[in-house]
């Protein structure tokens, strides 16, 4: 058996069981495991960090390419060509186009309740953070976005609702890219040179897609939709199966419980070919040997200078701040995470096996986050901090820890310092 085969094995039980999940960032946020670790003898937190995407929403603008397929399946049906399936579909995806009017970018309320989950969570969990009378202020950051300012309203009404008697102290970074509290959400700002380094990596990605998307086809859909599949051109089923796939992605997230979604329509071995073209261009944000890419330079180092700085001030003994809390986009989460490098944003695999490696929808989900949580103890003992992915508590790459998930908060910096501050 190939490695290539062992891969498919492995993606294809994934989407039998959750074909939604295939959705990549749009798939609907689902913690991983939430299991807190026990914190070293002595050691309490005190202080946490995090930076969070928007939670689900609805499609992000009213472009109608989005939804010609339906007039697509429109034109098959007039000449009786689409089957009850293929019908279904049609209308689906116009059900889907009302629905989204007037809504467009904006949070859903499945997207509000991830947010809220997560808060709960957190209070759950770290309830020391938030019961220290000489730490009651939370600053919260977010960007301009109406949905992004939404996910951290439903985090922080949600904390206000737990927590009693705390200072929350909100700020939203400017419109223009180097205006005041932008490098908070968004980092540091890119030059042209940068964008042209990130255009030529994504290149290179356009590249690898190809290889893996090689030599399939779209017969078994095509037998779902078509009354005579054989009268329809490969390459227009192809396209179709792209643009449902495309339009299905958003499903799950804005009314999941309305409508049927791609499982509905695609088996799982057609649905692991259309979600790899989303998935592996995340790869561009990733790190490897030698490489360095401009957003995890420019954007991620920024976010993380300003974590290290608000985090040390929040170290001093006369601080206020329990908690810092940044909401933001996808395309500002994944740099985070590579900056760090957090356990598989580094890569240590080749182009074939990127795949079995990296699943963005175990990274990028609606809600994702990255969370540092502070621990001290008495005397002169070091600050030490745990990372949480998703609130899955998880490693660095290249840095050992003191012991099990906690590492020295000096020594975090340090490695940051040599490698991306």
């Amino acid at each position: 058996m190939t490695l290539l085969t062992l891969i498919l094995q492995v993606a294809l039980s994934v989407f039998a069981e959750h074909p939604n999940r295939a959705g990549g960032n749009l798939c609907g946020y689902f913690p991983q495991d939430t299991t807190v670790t026990e914190a070293p003898a002595g050691y309490e937190p005190f202080y946490i960090s995090l930076i969070a995407r928007h939670g689900s929403r609805f499609l992000s603008s009213r472009n109608a390419g989005y939804f010609q397929i339906a007039d697509t399946l429109a034109h098959y049906a007039e000449k009786q060509m689409l089957t009850d399936t293929g019908i279904a579909l049609m209308e689906e995806i116009r059900l889907l186009h009302r629905m989204s009017e007037g809504n467009y970018g904006s949070l859903t309320e499945l997207g509000a309740q991830e947010h809220r989950d997560i808060c709960a969570r957190m209070v759950r969990h770290y309830p020391e953070i938030f019961a220290d009378s000489l730490r009651r202020k939370v600053v919260t950051w977010s960007t301009v976005s109406q949905r992004v300012q939404d996910s951290r309203a439903a985090f922080t009404g949600e904390l206000t609702a737990r927590v009693r008697g705390l200072d929350i102290d909100e700020q939203s970074a400017k419109q223009k890219e180097k205006s005041y509290g932008l490098q908070e959400v968004t980092g540091y700002y890119m030059t042209k040179e940068d964008r042209d380094r990130a255009k030529e990596t994504e290149k290179s990605m356009d590249k690898t897609i190809a290889l893996l998307r090689k030599g399939y086809d779209f017969k078994a859909f095509a037998a779902k939709i078509f009354r005579n599949p054989e009268d329809v051109r490969a390459k227009t089923v192809k396209a179709i199966a792209k643009d449902a796939f495309r339009v299905l992605k958003t499903v799950c997230v804005t009314y999941p419980d309305s409508l049927p979604g791609m499982g509905e329509y695609f088996t799982p071995r057609e649905i692991y070919y259309l979600w790899l073209g989303s998935s592996v261009q995340w790869v561009r944000y990733l790190s490897a040997e030698g490489y360095s890419n401009a957003f995890t330079a420019a954007r991620g180092g920024g976010i993380l200078a300003c974590i290290v700085k608000d985090a040390d001030e929040a170290l001093s003994s006369s601080s206020p701040v329990a908690a810092t809390f940044r909401f933001s986009h996808d395309t500002y989460m994944m740099p985070v995470m590579a900056a760090i490098p957090l356990e598989g944003t580094f890569l240590t695999c080749s182009e074939t096996e990127i795949p079995d490696f990296f699943q963005d929808y175990n990274y990028m989900c609606p809600a994702c986050n990255v969370q540092l949580i502070f621990y001290r103890a008495d005397g002169k003992a070091p600050v030490l901090v745990k990372f949480l992915r998703n609130e899955k508590e998880t490693l660095i790459h290249g840095l050992e820890p003191v012991t099990g998930n906690y590492y020295d908060w000096q020594a975090v910096k340090r490695f940051w310092k040599k490698k991306i501050l």
